[in-house]
């Protein structure tokens, strides 16, 4: 696409009023916007091809993490509308696997929300707020909605190849992924829209809350079909509701599960321009969303107006009492706008349908708090297969992976983990990084002697050599240097050096098998590598008799662990 003829072309439908404006521009049915893996390679679809060839493509191919889960999360609900049409159960849902979704119900469920898909819209453009339109704030740059995570890798979920995503412009076939990242997995933040002299300021998406940290799991079949379906509640099929992002909600409190697990506290308006010859968006307004949020009603603001009332007379009550009398406390005012928006964000995370739990602590009888419930939320830069590999099987492994309640429902699958990571920065969120890894079938939900096996590999693997590393840095380095982010220098590059040796032992374990006492040779000898190299940047006269002893103590312990197998 060069010029605005192409582009006027691959849309095929562009709606102008009857001055010649362009009213509605870029319907995702028909633009082929999301890059798939098929029988002829990568290429790109919309939605109509998409869902009527899903059995016979692979998988999509996004490459930034979060849009790809904003993707995957977008065509889920997508799905929920497909098969609520088509009335696939639990039970019919292996044939859609190889037969396909029905063209007729694929054309039922697109059509009813056909006027929510259109990229440029006068008053319900696609996943953004129309009414951003008459905004008085400062436009930002159209790529400033997009995520600026690393890309994603197979061999670990962390890596910064840097990628530029955040800088820009946004040309039409990247805005729907870009839009559904923003969309299901923004944080909040300071930038406003002003909207008739209001400024509506950033919630934040359910994922988006530094609590909701952590890791999303995502069940792969063998072709989109199956992948879709094992990751569709069978409960967002119930009803007549659609998903928040194809609707104005009227109603305070929605508690539909599809609407409620489509509801965010953020949207933008993208402002299309033309450069150099192309059609595409240059800037966004950026703020709250009350219109797909959860807005007051009436009988809102009429309980508010009582419980204020009820609060004057029991101040005036108060006045009166006699000795001894307890007083009246005041009502908790009901919630409205923004603040019933930000209320039904802030623990929604919990519902999330990807969402990994750990396993409950038989110890621990208090109330479970937000990090003992979400699983594998310490991830950081320096993490890799083995490390994850250790945290889910001796801290988050749960039998009851997600996708219990899915359309479809398989034994065996392969996994991919979405991990999210948050921090908070003053009152406001932001994003520390985002990454996919990849597990074969078996790996996470597989038979119990596989699970037996890569848990005490992840034992012998990583828990071992994480204590006689900080052992041996801490000989080193003593109480007086950085000892914490040298050891996790040395745990980060142990990681990479052994991940040769980690693929070979999740390929012996998935047989059934345990590892050998070559693998604990290759992984003694990448965590000798590792201090060293952790250790090099110290190395001085006075340092060396110390350095000498935590390498033959490190040696030792690894040599002991060695002999144990």
């Amino acid at each position: 696409m060069t010029d605005t003829t192409a582009w006027a072309e691959t849309t095929r439908r562009t709606i102008s009023d009857r001055s010649g404006a362009i009213t509605q521009q870029g319907n995702i049915r028909e633009l082929a916007w999301l890059p798939v893996i098929d029988a002829s390679g990568r290429r790109l679809v919309g939605l109509d091809e998409l869902f009527t060839r899903a059995h016979l493509i692979e998988r999509i191919d996004v490459r930034a993490p979060i849009e790809k889960a904003g993707v995957l999360r977008f065509l889920t609900t997508v799905t929920a509308l497909i098969a609520r049409a088509q009335g696939i159960t639990k039970r019919s849902a292996e044939a859609v696997v190889t037969g396909g979704f029905s063209p007729a119900a694929i054309a039922q469920a697109l059509d009813a929300i056909d006027d929510r898909l259109w990229l440029v819209h006068e008053s319900t453009p696609f996943m953004q707020e129309g009414r951003y339109a008459k905004a008085t704030s400062s436009v930002k740059t159209a790529a400033s909605i997009r995520s600026t995570s690393p890309g994603d890798s197979t061999k670990a979920w962390w890596g910064r190849p840097g990628d530029g995503f955040a800088t820009g412009n946004v040309c039409f076939t990247d805005a729907p992924a870009v839009l559904m990242g923003f969309w299901f997995y923004s944080v909040n933040g300071n930038g406003a829209a002003v909207l008739d002299g209001v400024s509506l300021a950033m919630q934040g998406s359910a994922a988006g809350k530094v609590k909701a940290a952590g890791v999303r799991l995502w069940k792969v079949g063998e072709n989109l079909a199956a992948t879709l379906l094992m990751n569709t509640p069978q409960v967002w099929t119930a009803g007549l509701e659609v998903p928040a992002w194809a609707q104005t909600l009227s109603i305070s409190g929605q508690r539909d599960p599809l609407v409620a697990a489509t509801i965010t506290g953020n949207a933008a308006l993208l402002l299309s321009g033309e450069v150099d010859g192309e059609v595409m968006f240059t800037g966004a307004h950026i703020g709250s969303v009350l219109r797909r949020g959860i807005p007051p009603t009436e009988s809102d603001y009429a309980a508010v107006q009582a419980a204020k009332s009820r609060n004057k007379a029991s101040v005036a009550a108060n006045r009166t009492l006699g000795a001894g009398e307890i007083p009246t406390p005041p009502e908790t005012l009901p919630l409205l706008g923004v603040d019933a928006l930000k209320a039904s964000l802030e623990n929604a995370w919990r519902q999330d349908p990807q969402l990994v739990l750990r396993k409950q602590d038989p110890k621990k009888k208090a109330p479970q708090k937000d990090e003992d419930i979400r699983a594998l939320n310490d991830v950081n830069a320096g993490t890799s297969v083995l490390h994850n590999l250790r945290a889910w099987y001796l801290r988050a492994f749960n039998p009851d992976v997600p996708g219990r309640a899915s359309i479809l429902m398989r034994e065996e699958f392969s996994t991919e983990l979405f991990s999210i990571q948050l921090k908070q920065k003053g009152s406001y969120g932001e994003l520390a990084g985002a990454s996919w890894l990849s597990m074969p079938p078996g790996t996470v939900g597989g038979s119990p002697a596989v699970q037996a096996a890569l848990t005490k590999f992840a034992d012998y693997a990583y828990e071992r050599v994480r204590s006689a590393l900080y052992n041996a840095v801490r000989t080193v380095l003593h109480d007086d240097d950085p000892v914490a982010a040298t050891h996790e220098f040395a745990l980060a590059r142990f990681s990479a050096l052994a991940d040769d040796v980690v693929t070979d032992v999740i390929a012996v374990s998935l047989r059934g098998e345990e590892f050998t006492s070559e693998h604990v040779r290759l992984w003694t000898n990448a965590a000798i590598t590792a201090f060293d190299d952790a250790v090099e940047p110290y190395v001085n006269a006075r340092r060396l008799p110390d350095i000498a002893s935590a390498r033959r103590n490190l040696i030792r312990v690894l040599n002991q662990t060695e002999s144990e197998k």
